[in-house]
Order: structure tokens, then sequence, then C-alpha cells
């Protein structure tokens, strides 16, 4: 059988190779010029490695995620911290108690003793917890913490006051109880040692799968009458979507919306770069949210003189061109989601699954094994595989 896979990012590519393995006859098609979606890498005139869509660290605690895309790179262990600039200081992230010693002076040991009462047991807690605890000196420092981080920062990232955005984007900060010496915690902590883009290279080469690279879906396909119909002479048994699906279905149901990025980059001396691999800066005296020091990645030996450092401004989305990095999750989008859900499930052997298509944020793991799970579920009932 022949399946069409719009998108060739974590989510496409893992369920190209997935279908490909199990005797499918697999076409990618990616309306960009390369493949990898925005886990895309280069190096720029300098040799310096870099992420042309913004940083991108694989972790998990997945491990059949692990085990399937371990065959396709060499691997090195690697683990990061980032940090945050508050008020002319940096802190490290996500908040521990060194932050709440920071920004908490004389309060901050009070708060840990109380956090640790409170959640006995658990490693970290959310500053929207904090925010709802009965105790008042909780809720002083959920404060605390969502003034001078979380609610700048969302309103930079997202462009709307922090009532129009769900509570479950506010409660993705954590406060560790614990100081923290790695930005994460998970059991496989790697990055590819050449970078992302051999990884997809890898895991596209076989031959049950055809790229095609710079094909828009929209010239191949269209959507309507509760059908799939096609617009070239060429026709596939099944379709599995990444992208945006409002656009897929034509915006009937209002656009959905989206933030997205543009971005600054210097040739920085190294002296002159940043302290780790990646700053945040919440506060509105800063056009950007995060600046990224690209020396610290693997497969970086590079110049010891010189460095990239690119900086992200979000915005909305202006022009047709403009990439979509992020979905803007209100009671309204979702609401506009769940219409266009049902839509696609409506149409047969049609599959959405992916950050667009899911109208979801996900890691890359999580976006991997979506894709894992998207060719399983099309395997299974358009074959009848148990």
């Amino acid at each position: 059988m022949r399946a069409l896979i719009v998108g060739a990012g974590c989510c496409g590519a893992s369920a190209a190779r997935r279908l490909a393995e199990y005797g499918w006859q697999v076409t990618v098609a990616d309306r960009r010029d390369h493949i990898g979606g925005n886990a895309y890498d280069q190096r720029d005139e300098n040799g310096i490695l870099y992420h042309v869509y913004g940083p991108h660290v694989f972790f998990t605690n997945r491990k059949e995620v692990w085990n399937f895309l371990s065959p396709f790179s060499e691997w090195v262990p690697f683990r990061c911290s980032l940090r945050v600039w508050i008020e002319g200081c940096s802190y490290p992230m996500p908040f521990q108690p060194e932050t709440l010693r920071g920004l908490l002076p004389g309060h901050a040991d009070a708060v840990l003793a109380a956090m640790k009462r409170q959640w006995s047991g658990r490693s970290c807690v959310t500053v929207l917890e904090l925010l709802t605890a009965g105790d008042p000196l909780l809720r002083l420092a959920g404060q605390r913490l969502y003034d001078c981080d979380c609610m700048p920062y969302n309103q930079k990232q997202w462009g709307l006051r922090p009532d129009e955005l769900l509570p479950e984007v506010i409660a993705r900060a954590p406060v560790y109880l614990e100081d923290q010496r790695d930005f994460r915690s998970e059991a496989y902590q790697f990055m590819p040692a050449n970078g992302f883009t051999p990884v997809f290279q890898a895991m596209l080469n076989h031959p049950s799968i055809e790229i095609q690279t710079s094909v828009d879906a929209f010239d191949l396909l269209s959507v309507s009458d509760g059908r799939i119909t096609w617009k070239t002479s060429r026709q596939w048994d099944v379709v599995l979507y990444t992208g945006p699906i409002d656009r897929l279905f034509g915006n009937q149901a209002g656009p959905l919306p989206y933030r997205t990025l543009r971005f600054d980059m210097q040739i920085r001396d190294v002296r002159a770069g940043l302290p780790c691999l990646a700053m945040y800066y919440p506060e509105t005296q800063f056009p950007w949210t995060r600046c990224t020091d690209y020396r610290y990645l693997p497969g970086n030996a590079g110049s010891p003189e010189k460095t990239l450092v690119i900086s992200e401004r979000p915005g909305p989305v202006i022009s047709p061109k403009d990439e979509l990095y992020y979905v803007v999750l209100t009671e309204q989008s979702k609401e506009q989601y769940r219409r266009y859900r049902q839509m696609a499930e409506r149409i047969p052997h049609l599959y959405a699954a992916g950050r667009l298509a899911d109208f979801q944020y996900y890691n890359m793991d999580a976006a991997v094994e979506r894709g894992l799970e998207a060719a399983e579920e099309i395997h299974r009932r358009e074959r009848g595989c148990a």
C-alpha cells in the first residue's frame, strides 16, 4: 500500500520510517527545501553548527523513542544549563532554591520549608500551585515568580493578557525543591554528534521512502465533500497530514492562532557570549525572549575566539510566509481545534498528527512518539493488522 506523508519533521519522518519498515511504499512531501522540520540544522559561513528554527535539545524518558532514534546517529551525552535574566541578574532555570534566594531575600528558606511540608515527597511544584496554595507565604512566593517572570514572559511570548491564556500555559513553569545542576532530569539526554539533519537523512534513507521537498501538499490534494480529492495523476491509499489543520480545511472554522519568531544572528567574541546554552529574557525592555549561544552544542569544536548567538523575537503571524512556531491555547482556539479534529475524523483514509495538526506543543521525543503511534494506527486500520 502507498502512503503520502505531508511534512518531514519529527512526526512525519518517524511515521514514514515505521510504515516503510512495515512494507508500505511511502512518499514524504514537504513545502520547505529540506527535511527535518523545525529541527533542521546547518553550519554558518564560519562552520558553526546552529539550529535554523531555534534550539532543539533531545531528552526523554520514553525508552521506545530512544531505541527507535539511536541507530540513526552517533549520539553523545549532553546535559545543559539554562538561565533567566531578571532585574539585572541571571538565575538558573527552572526555578529552584538558588532562584528563590535571589528573588525572595529573607523569605526563601521559609518558603522552601513550607513547600516541603505542603508537597512532601515531590521534587517540584508549579507556579500555579503556589498561586493557589492555602499558605499565604506560598502565595507570596508564587506571586513574586509570576510577576517577575511568568506574566511578562507570557505576554511577550503570546501577545495576550494573562487572563486570555489557559492556566495550563502558566502551569508549565516548575519550581524545584532542590537545586538542579541540569535543565532536565530525563533518563536519556543525548545530542547527535553531527547535528539533527543527518539523523533525518538516515531515518528517511530507506528503499521504500521517496522524498519530495519544495512541494506544497495542496498542489497534490484537497479535502472537500468528506473525501480526499487528488489534483495530479498520482494517488495514494492513505494520507498522514502533519501541517496546520485549519489550512487543510480552508479555515472553515476560522483561522487558528499561532505565533511566529524572528531571529537576529550575531557573531561575538567568546568573552561576549552567554554563560550557558540559552538565556531567557521575560522583561519587556528586551525585545527577545531567548538568546542561544551555539558554541555549547556538540559538533562545535569551533573557533576559540568566536561564537554565534541568535536572539528570538516572538510576534504575530502576518504573512503566509511566516513560519508557525507556537500554537496559542485559549478556550476559543481549543474549541476551534475540536471542530477541525471532528472534520478530519470523518474523512476516510486521512490521518492528522503532529504539532500543528494536533494544535499542541510537543517536545522532540513526544513528536517522534506521536509519529510512531500514527504509523501503528494507519498500519492496523488500513491493513487490518493486529
